[in-house]
């Protein structure tokens, strides 16, 4: 099976997706994210920024404050979509083989470090067919190994039939915890292939993707 990250990987957009993001977490907590707190974090989620970036506060008070901040996000994205639909736009060769892997029958799944309604409506705004497609959130779990063993499990499958696509450092991380296949995608290749990912693509075109999933299968 496919497990699919979505920013960066199904979906485009990082610049208003990362300005959007930060903007809401300085409203909500009244100082902005540095460089160097995202340096220093092992866990990239949005849950998991959070709640690391307020870990001085009590567990209920970092709740209503993520919730505060992801909503904040959400009217956000929709603003910058508003001012510009071509936010969104889904990457390369991200459609058509989702299209190829249902006509194969070959079972989908979408694990994203997002939580579940702005990343539901960035892939609705970049017309991604994700309708019928498990799909798990940094709105049920902190830890992204743990957001892609979910998704495995939702889509009926186990971790060693998973492969799992996306587009950063963390994504790589996440997979060696869990002990399945990587393909690296995106615009952060060269970071990938620094952090040892063996197997990249530049896009998502179905073509060279069927060969290099057969590569990381074995």
């Amino acid at each position: 099976m496919i497990v699919f990250d979505v920013d960066g990987t199904l979906v485009g957009g990082e610049a208003a997706d990362w300005t959007s993001f930060e903007a809401a977490f300085k409203e909500v907590a009244g100082f902005a994210l540095t460089r160097e707190f995202f340096l220093s974090l092992e866990e990239i989620t949005a849950q998991a920024i959070i709640h690391h970036a307020l870990a001085d506060l009590p567990l209920e008070e970092r709740k209503s404050k993520e919730q505060a901040v992801s909503q904040g996000y959400l009217q956000r994205l929709k603003a910058a979509h508003l001012g510009d639909d071509r936010s969104f736009l889904p990457t390369e060769g991200a459609i058509d083989l989702i299209h190829a892997l249902r006509e194969k029958e070959i079972p989908i799944a979408i694990a994203t470090g997002d939580w579940r309604e702005s990343i539901s409506f960035k892939l609705q705004s970049a017309g991604i067919p994700f309708a019928g497609i498990p799909l798990v959130t940094s709105s049920e779990y902190y830890s992204r190994a743990d957001i892609i063993a979910a998704a495995v499990t939702e889509a009926n499958q186990t971790l060693d039939q998973a492969i799992y696509v996306g587009d950063g450092t963390w994504d790589l991380r996440a997979c060696r915890k869990l002990g399945i296949p990587f393909i690296g995608v995106g615009k952060r290749r060269e970071k990938l292939r620094a952090a040892g990912a063996e197997h990249i693509l530049s896009d998502l075109n179905p073509a060279a993707f069927w060969q290099v999933r057969e590569v990381a299968k074995r």
